[in-house]
This record gives C-alpha cells, structure tokens and sequence, in this order.
C-alpha cells in the first residue's frame, strides 16, 4: 500500500492545485468502469486536422451540458458519461456547424470523427449517427448489452445475466453449481472457464461474492440502463479478473417522468412441458414497477424500483430403479426474492454529473444442492450505498466511487416434514440418487462487507491522452459451516448389500458413517459477531495509461496496471517449524527438530517464513485501433496481463491444517479405523444404546436401519466433548498430523493470464456492424494441489513394511510361511480365488485383504496421515509410503496450473428503424464461436480457480485436455422486432456442441487401488485411460469408435501390471500370476452392448415473446397497455446435465457384472454402459433453483405492463 500511495497523492494533487473554474478545453480519454465517453478528431475536408474547434454536448434526456475545444491536434475527449443519447455540436469560423446526434455506451468510447465542411458557420448540418458504430478508439473485445434488448428480449425470470448469452463463448450457469449459499442466483461464464470469477461491478463498484463467487445480490431487470460484457484485453481500468468482466449501469431520471409497472405469471397447467414425465406443480408471481424523473428539471432526478418474486414448485426426484417405491415422489422447493433500488442523479457545479444509489435485496429460497430430498432454506439479506461524482478541474478530469455492501446469508435445515427413511439421520445411496434427512451442509451462514472507494483521472497533451486510477477495496468475509452438524451421514452402496437390494435400509451395511463435530469455523479469527471465521483483505489497485493518436485513424494504447489481494493465500500466518510438531508423536519418528522449517521436510526449497505475497502484480497492456478511409471498417489488436483473485473458500479451506488449536470444523468417518479419537484424546471404539453395547465394527457391518441408533449416540458424545474442548488442539494441524491436506505452498503466485486479440469490425450499413475476432487467453500460475510426498508411487517401496504386511494377510488366511511365495500360494487357494481374481470385489476380497494389512499406499492405509500419528512405524505401515516414510501427504497447493483458451468469435448486429418492409423497428444481434478450452486442473467441474487437483503428482501438466466447459461450436441470436401491423415479437436461441468427458479407468476398490489403476506409478488413482487425454471424449474418442477403443485397450493393456506391481515383482515379493490371480493387475473393461456407445447431447434452447402495446395517448403521450406472452425452450428440446452423467469412468468387467458393462444406472449411466434414451432421462436438466431455468422443459409466461 505505501508503495502506491504517492499515486493515489498524485491524483489528488492535480485535483486541489487545479482546482477553479472550468476551462473550455479538451479532456482525456476518460471512458473507465464507470461510464462511457466520447473521443474523437476534427478535421477539415482534406484531413488537415481542426484545433480549437468548439464542442458543445447536451444530454437529450437529462439537459446535461459541457464545452470544450479540441486541442493543437484536432483531438477533443469527453467522459465519463452516463449511458444515453447525447447532442453533439462542433462548429469553428469558416465551416458550416455540425450537429450529430450519437449514443454513449457503458464502458465504450464512442467514435466522436467528424469532418467538417467549409461554409458559413450560421449554417447547420444535421446528422443522426447510427446507434451501433465500430470502435475506433479501444482495442479489447467487448460489446453492450443495451436496455432495448433487456427490455424486449424474453428473459426467464427477469435475470438481467441471462441475455448474456447471446454473446459468443458465454455460457449461462445456476449459482447452485458453485455453492448451495448461491441458491437462486446466476452466473456466467466466459471464455470455457466456470462464472465463479467473472467480475461484475454495478456503477463502477464491485459487486462479486469473494466467498464463492458470482454475485452478492440479484439485480432487478427494471433498474438496469445496459451493461457490458468484457470478452478479452478488458480497459486498463478494469476490476481484477482474467476471465470476462460485466460492467453494469443502473437506470437514473430524466426530464420526463417515465416508468413501468407489471406483473408475470406463470404455471404449470398452462401450457408447460412435463418435468421427467411427470406433473411437477410449479407457479410463480413476478411484480413490480419502476418511476423516474425530474425534481428540479435538468439538475436533480429520481429514480427508482421495486420488484417482487413469489414461487411455490416442486422438483421431481429421480430415483434409481433399484427402489422402485420411492419412484415418483417430488420435492417442493418456495423461493421468494424482493430487490429494490433507489438512485438521486444532479447536473451540478464543475460540469459535473453527482449520483447516489441505494438497493436492498432479499431472497429466500428451499433447495437440496442436488441432494434428493435433503432440502435446506437459503435465506439472504443484502443492503448497499453507492454514490459518485464526475467533474473536471481545469486540465483534468476526476471520477470518484465510494460505496459499502453487506451480504448476509444463512442455511438451515427444512428436510422436516418431507420424505425421511431414517429421522436423525442423513442417509444416502448415491449411486440410486436416494438422499433422506437433514441436509450435510447445515447449518451454515457466510457474510461479506465491502468498503470501496475508487478515483479515476485523465489528462490530455497534444496528440497523448493520459488516464490513471486508484482504487481500494477492505472486504470482510466471515461465517460458519458445521457440516454434518443436524446428524451423522451414513452411506451405503450396491457392494454393501446383505440382503434384499430393494430394502434401503435393511439390506445394506453402512459403507461409511460420518460424525460432525458440530464446529463450523474454518479460520481462528473473530468476525461479524462470531468467535471464528473471519477473513479479510485489502485489495488495492492503481493503473496508468496513455492513448497516442499517431494519425486521426490510428489510435495506440499503452498501459500497466498494479493489483494485490492480502492474505488471500493465509499470508499472515507463520510457516510452522519442527518444533511445533506436537509431543504426543514419537520422537524417534519425527521428519526434522527444531528450528528448521517444517514446510522444508517437503521440499528443500520451501524455506520461507510465510506464504509468498505477491506485492509485484504489474500488468502491462498495449493495443491499436486502425481505422482507415472512411472509418467504417477498423483494425483492433492488443496484448495484456490480468490477475486472477483467489475466493475466500480457498483461503479457508486451506487455513485450518496451519492454525494450531481453535474452535474448527472436524469430522470423522469411522467405519474404516473401527474406532475414532476424541479431542481430548480418549479413543471411542463403541456405543451402547438402550443398555446394549455394540463396537463400531459391528454397528459399521450391521444393517442401516440398525446403525442408525448408534451413530445418533456416537454424533452426541463427538458433539459434547467437541464443545468441551472446543479451543484444544486442532487435530487437523499440520504438526499434528504431518499431512498438508491442500495448504497453500510458500512460493504462492497469484494466477494471471496473458491476452491476445487480433479482429476486424465493418460498418455493412448505418446501424449494421459485422466483427471478427481471433482471442487467446493463456492463463499460469493457478494454484493446483500435487502431493509432493508421493504417496503410494511405486519407486518408494518400503520392503519391509510389503513382507510385513504380506505375512499378516497369510497368517490371517492359517497358512504358515509369512511372506514366502508357498505362503501366498496357500492364501490364494484358501481364498478360493483362481486366475482373473473373480471375486476380488467382495466384502473380503483377498487384495483388499493384502491392501488392509499394509500393502497399498500411505494414502490409504494411512489415511494420508504420518505413520507416527496413526501409531506404526514405517516398516509396519503402509508399504507405499512415498518418498519421506515419516511424513503424510505433501498435498500442497502449488502455482504450477495452467489453462489455454482459443477462439474465432464473429458477432453480427443490428438496430435500427424500418429495417425491413412492415417492420417499424429492429434489434437483432447474432453470434457463433469457434473455440477450445484446455486445462490441467483434474476437476469434473471445469472450475480450475477452485479445488483444482492433478493428474499426475510427478508431472503435474503431463496431460492437459479439454476442460468441461468446452464446446467446440456455439451459435447464439437475439433479436426484437415491433411490426408495422401488428405485434412486438421478440426471440433468443442458444444452440452449442456437446461438452467432452475424460475418460478413466473404473476405480470400485477402495484400498488395494495403486495396483489396478495408478498406471503411471505416481500414486494416484482412478487413471486416464492410457492413450487418452482430459476432455477426449467426444473428439478424439467417439461414441463411433469407443467399442473399438476398449477392444483395443483389452489386447494391450488388460491384466498387465501397474508400476506398484510391478515393483513388487522385482522385489521378489510375488510373481505376475500371483497379482493376476488376486487381481492386482489393470482390469479389462466391459465392451459395448451395443454398437454405438452413449454420446454426450448438445445443448438446445429457443425462447420466443409476443406483446401487442395498446397506445393510451389519450390519457398520457407515450402510456401503453402490453399484454404478452412468452414461452422459454418453445421446442421443449431434451437437455441434458453432463456433470450427473454420463460418467466417463469405463466400468470393468468385474464391476459390470455381465462383462458387457452391467445394467446402467438411471442416474450416472457409464458411456460404456447401455445407450439410448432411457440411458439418459434421468439427468435431463430439470427447473433450477430461483428463476434459473436453462435448459429446462418448455414455460409459459403471461405478461402485462403498464408503460408511462
């Protein structure tokens, strides 16, 4: 901050020392996040360049009005403007006055070339520009979503994010996806990577969950002016974000009192499409109005909006048909929103324009986070203040923004009442989509404040237009998350079946049962009234910039930008040393002593006393704009970094393991240890329940229904002696448990991406722009988790520990020899097991058997924990204990991620009156883009910012493939028409390629897997296939060719050794056949059923809007009656989710039961499963949470506004 603070002084100096009267001379380029403006060149007829031309503005709705005079070179800028309809005047002795009437855009600087003819300047020439004009001043890619479109385009909901869409390589997502506290709300994605980082500011001020993601509150589609949509190479002065930015404007006041009031409806018995085949009840009552105009006519204006969201519906839940009796049975999920918006705008001294913005949302809404019948209440509350002032001060230009926001959310559980197998319990089988009880997630309640101010400047020399910025941001996060708090979470699957499959409850044994600890801070730091949870950080940004008009065509732009975000990586905690290993481990077992740090025993360069923090942030950007002749076709070309930010969920969920005692979230899953230990160090190994006792092994074998009991009384004595000893030693403390378990790395980077675009725009006709744009965007440094302790790789086999546990297992079996190869022999006869290992999946399948005594990875049989913390030495634990046998997972997260988007986006529009013949007015915007997303995140949800793992802990960017938000071909229009004779008709289609799937090896085992899926001996499991690489389903790999791909696979690599097997055959532990025979050896996969294997479907959508405005002039000019009708997915086109299904994961013969990969589940069918439509009903997309609705089946909505 000191480092920049001379800066900030700067610009306020050049406020106070030239601060008096305004002087009529020409601005810099002054468009920023808050406004547009106007830049241009006067000239005469023959190019000569016109200085001291007057330039007179007027606003045509607000009067609003400034002088200036272009410069020695012609040049005159103007700015920031509010977005609307501006009078420009230019007129010099000896040529005849030019008056051009032209539009400013959010964001945009708007062509101000005029030429000038000779004549008497008492004469005027009138000229009207087009309202869509090529940009020859800026050189990023960008466009503005005007209030035309958001007023007559049909827009589901009124969610102002959903007519983004019709820009190319967007792609419209539910909040939902990213967090269940996004319940209700939208995001957008830019460029293949997820909407959690999109940034979107309204009226110049941050508006963006730093928590999760998105936005903090919904804003209503009456208060909305128009927004932009940065694709690539955003204005230097833009917010930090390497992917897209939405900059929007709210609607302010005019000279004329204006507004609109209407009502929605929609339900289900009116022309909507079935939900899964079925009735879903659903209704919604959508209201409000808006009202500006003049308090004191061309000086203080009123604005404001109201609107109101009332939804009662029932989302139907897909059940697996292993339980036929639950078939059928919906989830009713209300949701209500309220939003409103207050703004004063005053034309006041200095030239300037002054405003001040109130807004108030509050949304409520019932959801599962795709949990069947686990429903909780999403409740929020989100007050803000903004205001801001543009003004000039002799030679300089001064933009101000101050505001505060508050977003408050709270979840709690609502599963009362509702379908419920087991009351006190969360149960779930997963693979049959069966979730009953409390929801996992609740309680939970997650707070942000911002305080922001920013200051933009602009000064203008000659032909060099300088802008520079500062801005700072104090954001405050904080909150809790008891997860598993309400009931423990017992799970079974189809391997734990004891009985009849078809009883949920009576014929399974649990596969894990799940304590809470009824905690739910994540960091040591008191905040919004709490004892935890609280985060913070500063958040600074300053930029400089200069614009050079080498020619009156040719525009060049030079800038930096300096950014950081404080403690976002936990860089105010200490790296801990060896001492503060605890003393309840053995010392004889301890990596290091001493004062040396900790994090070294990992790798010998992590020797920092903190987290790296990035104060260098320096991100340059250059780019032109060529505009020759005529200036209706131009050139663009730029090139820039961008810094990405960090959400606070990261920081988070990586503070806990470096924080060494606190009130923290903890859980344990006790089914694998037979046992758990209590905070205050007492072991629980049982439970009784009404005078009977049972051990947890026991409890954990015994049916669902008769664990239930147990784990009820189990949670409460976690639960009490948690709260007991709640500031105790935290148990998930990195010298506790010597396990990084995703602790961010010392030399932590903040990521960035470097951009580059080259297009072309051409002005076909007046109010006509084609563009073409090449885009890359090349993204580094993204943190991404690689245990660098190699846990389970193949080079670090401990021999010992291998005989050990190979001796316990054939003892176990009665068959003497301990680790001999006779002794194995015996085993496997005593097993019953021959060549192929056909039953190796049982409950006592003889390698889990050897992997359950110690022959498999640290990461399993020591839980990715220290052999010291689990009791063991290294020669009687795990014999895969990666390279240092002392310590456990090295799961740091490192900068090391890496990203690569590329893309050609053409774009046409359109607007303009009398386009066609019986068509009074016309808006029409159409998109196609061509692109592909690459990534070496390992995340099935395409959102490599968040949690992103690797494919690989040797080689961490070995594979990089195409990311889940890939689609090759997107096509995308929007267009609004009024007819000369009849309706208003207004249309938006979205149509895109299908999403790829990684293909991986089917991983059913839960111990014993490095020998049958870690192919490349690193230590993870659950592979790529060999031969493929992330995203190559649907492209390399096609439903076509799959068949002959597994058949393929099964000639080279089926029953072959992994590298962990194969170093225990050079160890002279066991033969091939002997891992073969008890299948720890690669599994052949099940071949197709049939010829075509199971494709991913495309996405499709249309919606359609038809309004008739019956004029009221009688009563008031401009008033209007409108009635409408709109229909979202008029086709009803069928919709699929690709992250339900189908999984990439090629199910082997033994997991698919009948060798042709079994019978596929309704929910997650395998894509080398069955094909065909009913393969695929289950995860059809259905209605979303709140009014996000892409996708889903066919919606009617009746509509009536009142316009004045």
């Amino acid at each position: 901050m000191k480092k920049f603070f001379p800066l900030a002084l700067a610009a306020a100096m050049s406020f106070g020392v030239s601060f008096g009267p305004a002087a009529p001379i020409s601005f810099a380029q002054a468009v920023s996040t808050n406004g547009g403006s106007i830049q241009g060149t006067i000239t005469d007829p023959s190019n000569a360049v016109l200085s001291k031309a007057s330039i007179d503005i007027r606003g045509i709705d607000t009067g609003f009005t400034r002088s200036i005079t272009t410069d020695s070179a012609g040049f005159y800028s103007i700015g920031p403007l509010n977005p609307g309809t501006y009078e420009v005047s230019v007129s010099t002795p000896g040529f005849q006055k030019l008056v051009v009437t032209t539009v400013v855009r959010t964001g945009t600087a708007t062509s101000g070339n005029f030429k000038l003819s000779v004549g008497q300047s008492s004469e005027t020439i009138e000229v009207t520009a087009g309202e869509l004009q090529v940009n020859t001043e800026q050189a990023g890619v960008s466009d503005v979503l005007t209030n035309e479109q958001i007023q007559h385009l049909p827009i589901n909901g009124r969610n102002f994010l959903d007519i983004a869409q019709i820009e190319p390589g967007v792609i419209l997502q539910s909040g939902e996806s990213f967090d269940p506290t996004k319940a209700g709300y939208s995001a957008i994605s830019v460029g293949g990577v997820s909407g959690r980082t999109t940034r979107i500011l309204l009226d110049g001020q941050d508006i963006t969950d730093e928590t999760v993601g998105t936005t903090i509150f919904n804003v209503s589609q009456g208060s909305i002016s128009e927004f932009q949509l940065n694709r690539s190479t955003q204005d230097v002065s833009g917010d930090i974000t390497s992917t897209g930015q939405v900059l929007v404007a709210s609607q302010s006041g005019t000279n004329r009192i204006h507004g609109q009031a209407f009502y929605n409806f929609q339900d289900y018995r009116a022309v909507f499409a079935d939900v899964q085949g079925q009735k879903a009840p659903f209704q919604r009552n959508q209201f409000g109005g808006s009202a500006g105009g003049p308090i004191f006519k061309d000086k203080l204006f009123f604005f404001g909006n109201i609107e109101r969201i009332k939804q009662d519906s029932a989302t139907p839940i897909s059940i697996g048909s292993q339980f036929p009796q639950y078939q059928g049975l919906s989830l009713t999920t209300p949701y209500k929103e309220t939003y409103s918006v207050v703004r004063l705008d005053y034309n006041g001294p200095l030239g300037g324009h002054y405003f001040v913005r109130g807004n108030y949302n509050v949304n409520s809404v019932a959801s599962a986070f795709g949990d069947g019948f686990q429903r909780y209440a999403n409740r929020d509350n989100t007050p803000g203040i903004a205001g801001g002032a543009d003004f000039q001060t002799g030679r300089f230009t001064h933009s101000f923004r101050g505001s505060y926001e508050k977003f408050h959310n709270l979840i709690s559980d609502a599963s009362g009442g509702i379908f419920n197998l087991l009351p006190g319990i969360t149960f779930e089988n997963v693979v049959q989509n069966l979730y009953t009880g409390p929801n996992d997630l609740a309680p939970q309640g997650t707070f942000q404040s911002d305080k922001q101010f920013r200051y933009d400047g602009s000064w203008t020399k000659g032909r060099q237009s300088f802008k520079y910025g500062y801005s700072l941001n104090r954001i405050q996060g904080g909150g809790f998350a008891a997860f598993f708090g309400l009931a423990p979470r017992i799970r079974e699957t189809s391997g734990t079946a004891i009985g009849d499959p078809t009883d949920a409850i009576n014929g399974y044994h649990a596969s894990s049962i799940v304590l809470g600890n009824g905690l739910g801070f994540f960091t040591e730091h008191s905040g919004f009234g709490l004892i935890g949870g609280g985060v913070g950080d500063w958040r600074e940004g300053a930029y400089i910039s200069d614009t050079i008009k080498l020619t009156s065509n040719f525009t060049l732009n030079a800038g930096v930008r300096w950014s950081v975000d404080t403690g976002r990586a936990n860089q105010d905690l200490a790296t801990p040393n060896c001492s503060d290993i605890s003393s309840t481990l053995d010392p004889s077992l301890l990596p290091c002593t001493g004062s040396t740090p900790l994090f070294s025993a990992y790798n010998p360069s992590f020797t920092q006393s903190h987290v790296h923090q990035p104060y260098g942030n320096f991100a340059p950007q250059i780019g032109f704009a060529y505009a020759p002749g005529n200036h209706k076709t131009v050139l663009t070309g730029a090139y820039g970094i961008f810094f990405e930010g960090d959400v606070f969920n990261n920081t988070t969920n990586a503070r806990t393991g470096v924080i060494k005692q606190g009130a923290f979230f903890n859980d344990k899953s006790i089914c694998a240890s037979g046992n758990f230990v209590q905070p205050d160090g007492t072991v629980v190994n049982s439970a009784t329940v009404g005078g009977v006792t049972r051990s947890i092994a026991s409890i954990c074998s015994g049916s669902v229904a008769s664990a239930a009991p147990y784990a009820i009384a189990l949670q409460q004595l976690y639960q009490q002696n948690s709260a007991a000893n709640a500031t105790s030693a935290n148990g998930a403390y990195i010298g506790q448990t010597l396990d990084a378990a995703g602790i961010y790395a010392p030399n932590y980077k903040t990521p960035y991406s470097q951009q580059w675009n080259f297009g072309i725009q051409h002005e076909i006709a007046k109010g006509a722009i084609l563009r073409a744009d090449y885009i890359h965007n090349s993204t580094i440094k993204i943190s991404q988790e690689t245990d660098l302790n190699h846990l389970g790789a193949s080079r670090y086999l401990n021999v010992t520990a291998a005989k050990n546990a190979i001796a316990a297992t054939t003892a176990a079996a009665g068959c003497a020899g301990g680790s001999s190869q006779a002794a194995i022999n015996c085993t496997i006869a005593a097993a019953g097991e021959g060549a192929g290992g056909a039953n190796i999946l049982g409950g006592n399948g003889i390698l889990q058997s050897f992997a359950g005594n110690g022959l498999d990875s640290g990461a399993n049989f020591n839980g990715g924990l220290s052999a010291g913390f689990n009791g063991v030495t290294p020669n009687t634990g795990a014999a895969f204990p990666g390279q240092n046998q002392l310590l456990g997972s090295g799961a740091f997260l490192q900068p090391i991620g890496r990203s690569g988007y590329d893309a050609l986006q053409v774009v046409f529009r359109q607007a303009k009156s009398h386009p066609f013949k019986f068509v009074d007015r016309g808006n029409i915007q159409v998109s196609y883009n061509l692109s592909r997303i690459v990534s070496s995140s390992n995340n099935s949800t395409g959102d490599q910012f968040f949690s992103g793992l690797s494919y690989d802990n040797d080689n961490p960017n070995a594979y990089i493939g195409r990311a889940n938000l890939d689609h090759k071909h997107q096509v995308s229009f929007g267009g609004s028409f009024t007819m000369k004779y009849g309706p208003q008709i207004g249309i938006v289609g979205h149509f895109s390629s299908a999403a790829p799937t990684t293909l991986l090896l089917d991983n059913p085992l839960t111990t014993g897997n490095i020998f049958q899926t870690d192919v490349t001996g690193d230590g993870t499991v659950a592979d790529l296939v060999p031969g493929t690489l992330p995203g190559d389903y649907m492209h390399r790999v096609k439903p076509t060719n799959l068949g002959a791909f597994i058949q393929n696979f099964n000639n080279t690599h089926a029953n072959q050794l992994t590298p962990a097997g194969q170093a225990l055959v050079a160890a002279g532990l066991f033969t091939q056949q002997q891992l073969v025979a008890i299948g720890a050896a690669i599994q052949p996969i099940a071949t197709l059923p049939q010829a075509r294997a199971l494709g991913n479907p495309s996405i499709r959508g249309m919606d359609l809007n038809f309004s008739y405005p019956i004029r009221l002039n009688r009563f008031r000019e401009g008033m209007s009656l409108e009635p409408a009708i709109a229909f979202y997915n008029v086709g009803n086109f069928s919709n699929f989710d690709p992250s339900k299904g189908p999984s990439g994961t090629l199910q082997n013969v033994a997991d698919g039961g009948d060798g042709n990969g079994g019978t596929v589940n309704t929910l997650t069918g395998n894509v080398n499963g069955l094909a065909g439509p009913g393969a695929i009903e289950a995860y059809r997309v259905g209605r979303g949470s709140g009014t996000f609705d892409q996708g889903g089946p066919r919606s009617t909505e009746f509509q009536l506004k009142l316009n004045f």
